[in-house]
Formats: structure tokens, C-alpha cells, sequence
């Protein structure tokens, strides 16, 4: 199969991720599951997930350049380790966990043995059963994409065109783009494009390039690589909006729309249901939301593995 799921996750998500895994066995065994996990937490995961079906699970160490591995470790709460890291870091800044899974999903979608990646965070849950249509057309990738519509997701494209070196008097406020849909699907080549390109723009600085952006987004660099220098060779053009996609609960001002989303995903489901992770929800109010959410897609049809979605229906109650 030339289709790998992708994932970077860490400790403090790993509730969310448990669910993911679970509706992946559900709905979507058939795929590989890339599962990229902070090296600190690697023992945890590969413990409570490394025997499931079709799932690889690596270390950041194996992805990430060596410095940004370095400067994106957690803290040692050691005073010792942490005077030497900084000796040997010469005091170059912290990455934060954000950034570092940018660099993650790029480094890692280049070295996948299939050619295309589904970027799937780990607050996405899948909702109905998957096949090779939910991600590409006529065999080609699609490429989900709309025109930058609010302040956030232009500057996340204006930072795009920073990073590639662009004239910014130069583009038009329509020729703004959004690229963050979830899931998000690229092909191998587009990383290692995108990664020569910015070699060639930068050498090893590009990584501070990045780094210097507020809003910097992996999404619209690979898909400006798609879209402008592999002019969507092996692309499908998908126009359209996040939430044709998905179910959502994404912003601080939905916490109070729950029993509404519910209601919409009941009346028009979709294949995909997002808790952004950064409402920081509690975990049985998640579960709470998911048990709803299944009970519905169990009126809807049968799942592709009826025992794994058995097992997910009990684990969130």
C-alpha cells in the first residue's frame, strides 16, 4: 500500500491517542500507522501501543536532526544536566513542543517508505470505515486547500513566503492560501523537495529561519512546495473548507456548542471528529463526547474490524 498514516504525539496527549489508535483499528486497519513519540516517552507508548496491528512507533531521535533533538528535550530536573545542555547548546533558544512536530512530520514524511503521507494529530478521531478514496483521486494526492480567510491563517501563509524568500509587496492578500486541514495528505517527494529548497535558500540555518516565524506552519510549506515548485504534479486540487471534512470542537468559544456538534454530526456525518487537544478537555468529558459520537456511526454501518470498534465503543463508556 503507498499510504502511511502519520502521528506525532507525546505523554501529555497520550489519552486522546489511545482513541485514535482504537477507531484506526475500526475504521482503518489496512494502513500503516507512523506514530513519531518525544524520545522521553517512547517506553510508555511502545508498551501500551507497540502491539497493535499495522503501527510503527519511533523516537524523535530517529526523525529530528540531532541539535533541534537536543534543544527540544524536556528539562532535565537536574541542575548538573541542565548547565551542561546549555554549555552545549550554546545557549541557542528551547524548541517548543509545537515547532518541534512541525519539523517532526516533515523529516518523517520524507523518509516513509510509501509515497504519500496522512497527517492525522492525535485529536483526530476517524469516524467511519477508509479507503484509498478518502485520500487521493484518480490516484492522484489530494491536496485540501481553500484561500486564506481570517488575520490567523494569513499570517500563517505570509510566513510561508518569508521562509521561500518571497517579495511580500509582491503577492496579492487573495494569493494567500491555507493548507491546515486535518487530515493533511503529501507525498514523500514534496518533503524532500521542500527540504532541498530550503537548503538551498538556507544551508542548516533554515531551521532558525523557521524558528524566527511566530506562525510558522509545516502544512502550507509542503503545500506551497506542492502547489508552486512541483506545479501539483501527482496532486488533486480538494477546494474546500476544514469542517466539510471534519466534526469539530477547535476553539475556546465551542466549549459551550458540544450537544450542537453532536446534533450536526448525527444529522450529517463525516469521516472524521476533531477535539483540539488545546481545549485541554478532561479526558472523561472526551470520552463522554466520543461515546455519543460512536453511538451514532453504530446506527450508520458496519465498521471495517466490528471487535475493534466493540473495543472502542467500551473504552470511552
Amino acid at each position: 500500500m503507498n499510504t502511511c498514516l502519520i502521528t506525532p504525539t507525546y505523554f501529555g496527549d497520550i489519552d486522546q491517542f489511545a482513541i485514535l489508535r482504537k477507531t484506526i483499528l475500526a475504521f482503518a486497519p489496512q494502513y500503516k500507522h507512523l506514530v513519531i513519540v518525544e524520545s522521553e516517552d517512547f517506553s510508555i507508548f511502545n508498551e501500551n501501543f507497540g502491539r497493535d496491528k499495522n503501527i510503527e512507533i519511533i523516537k524523535t531521535a530517529d526523525v529530528l536532526p540531532s541539535e533541534i533533538e537536543q534543544r527540544r528535550k524536556r528539562d532535565s530536573p537536574y541542575k548538573i544536566v541542565r548547565s551542561v545542555k546549555k554549555r552545549l547548546l550554546r545557549k541557542k533558544r528551547h524548541i517548543d513542543g509545537w515547532k518541534a512536530q512541525q519539523f517532526s512530520k516533515i523529516y518523517a514524511l520524507a523518509g516513509i517508505n510509501e509515497t504519500r503521507g496522512i497527517f492525522i494529530d492525535s485529536d483526530l478521531f476517524i469516524c467511519r470505515n477508509i479507503l484509498d478514496t478518502s485520500f487521493s483521486r484518480n490516484g492522484k494526492t489530494k491536496l485540501y486547500c481553500r484561500s486564506a480567510i481570517n488575520a490567523e491563517s494569513l499570517d500563517f501563509d505570509i510566513s510561508t513566503h518569508e521562509i521561500f524568500g518571497n517579495d511580500l509587496h509582491k503577492i496579492r492578500p487573495d494569493e494567500l492560501m491555507d493548507y491546515i486541514f486535518q487530515p493533511a495528505c503529501f507525498n514523500k517527494k514534496t518533503a524532500n523537495i521542500l527540504l532541498s529548497k530550503m537548503n538551498e535558500l538556507h544551508g542548516l540555518k533554515w531551521h532558525e529561519r523557521f524558528l524566527a516565524e511566530k506562525r510558522p506552519s509545516e502544512f502550507n510549506l509542503l503545500g506551497y512546495t506542492a502547489s508552486i515548485l512541483e506545479n501539483l504534479e501527482n496532486y488533486e486540487v480538494i477546494n474546500c473548507d476544514p469542517e466539510d471534512l471534519h466534526s469539530s470542537l477547535r476553539y475556546q468559544e465551542d466549549r459551550d456548542k458540544t450537544q450542537l456538534e453532536l446534533a450536526k454530526f448525527t444529522d450529517q456525518p463525516k469521516d472524521f471528529f476533531l477535539i483540539q487537544s488545546t481545549l485541554k478537555l478532561p479526558i472523561n468529558h472526551v470520552h463522554e463526547i466520543c461515546s455519543n459520537v460512536f453511538e451514532a456511526v453504530d446506527q450508520q454501518g458496519t465498521p471495517a474490524d466490528p471487535l475493534a470498534f466493540a473495543s472502542l465503543r467500551q473504552a470511552v463508556g
